[in-house]
């Protein structure tokens, strides 16, 4: 039951962000906000362990409105009298809607950027398995199938209530591709790094002449920087250029296919290569750069040390 005489809620119902290790912090907000000036001490630590928990709740951003519950979340356990007298501090900065939950408005703005990242990442594979599939179907002569827009595809997946584990093959877009014509070279023009060399991006554009003198004359451009490692492009890296995991990245279905083979569900491979993706693209191993091969072995690390930690 609802209460029409509170604010609706300020994050979808599906928004579901328990894969997200990590939550965004604006530290210069926090540090000169009222709830860092004002409150005790433990109804600060109270309150910043309700915001963690409230980041791996459904929907994200929000937390029951129940002091049994809140106290343990708060790091009271049962000490539930404790608890309420912290409770009005810590809790500031939420807010009760009609759901019957408690929104943290920061922690909840967070949460849609985060949702609309997710969202914008499976829309961006589902495009590349439509590029993908009317490239084959022209080299067979046929007509390709139209593009989606992101509104159109996003309005077709809550329509149908489509998961977001099977978000990409909805609006009409196939789930599987014909394999590409071998005469034809992969592409990526939906797949770009924005890196650049260093030297372009410091805009080091030219060089003095030989002979010293003062005026800039053109320098022959340099070689591009090879592509950061998408998950579809091994072929094309030769096993040689050491790059990055792609902001867009998707696990390889080889590699799918060889961890479910060592008991993974499908389930659990693609929870464990978003948070693979995430932890490479913006987490504490953002920046490193391997080859194809030993992104290959990290990968397989990584299951490892994931299996190892379920038991």
């Amino acid at each position: 039951m609802t209460d029409t005489t509170l604010p609706p809620p300020l994050v979808a119902a599906e928004v579901d962000l328990r894969d997200f290790q990590y939550m965004e912090l604006d530290v210069r907000v926090l540090r000169d906000s009222r709830f860092a000036a004002q409150v005790s001490g433990d109804a600060f630590r109270a309150g910043v362990l309700l915001w963690c928990a409230a980041w791996h709740q459904v929907p994200c951003g929000s937390l029951p409105d129940d002091d049994i519950e809140l106290a343990n979340l708060a790091g009271y356990g049962r000490f539930v009298k404790e608890w309420r007298k912290v409770r009005d501090e810590a809790l500031l900065g939420f807010v009760k809607c009609s759901d019957g939950r408690l929104y943290h408005e920061v922690v909840s703005e967070k949460a849609n950027q985060a949702w609309n990242s997710k969202l914008l990442h499976f829309f961006e594979r589902a495009k590349d398995r439509l590029r993908k599939t009317n490239k084959a179907r022209l080299a067979e002569g046929k007509q390709a199938l139209p593009e989606v827009t992101f509104e159109a595809w996003n309005s077709a997946r809550l329509d149908a209530s489509i998961p977001m584990e099977k978000a990409e093959a909805s609006a009409g877009i196939p789930q599987n591709v014909p394999p590409a014509n071998p005469g034809i070279p992969p592409e990526n023009a939906l797949r770009g790094n924005g890196e650049g060399t260093e030297r372009e991006r410091n805009g080091e554009l030219f060089l003095k002449p030989p002979d010293g003198g003062s005026g800039a004359a053109p320098c022959a451009a340099p070689p591009p920087a090879p592509p950061a490692f998408d998950g579809s492009n091994a072929e094309a890296l030769n096993g040689k250029a050491v790059v990055p995991i792609a902001g867009n990245w998707d696990l390889p279905e080889q590699w799918g296919v060889d961890a479910e083979a060592l008991g993974w569900k499908p389930g659990e491979v693609l929870r464990e290569a978003e948070k693979f993706r995430q932890y490479w693209v913006a987490g504490k191993g953002m920046g490193t750069r391997r080859s194809v091969k030993g992104w290959r072995q990290t990968w397989s690390n990584w299951l490892d040390k994931a299996a190892k930690d379920r038991r």
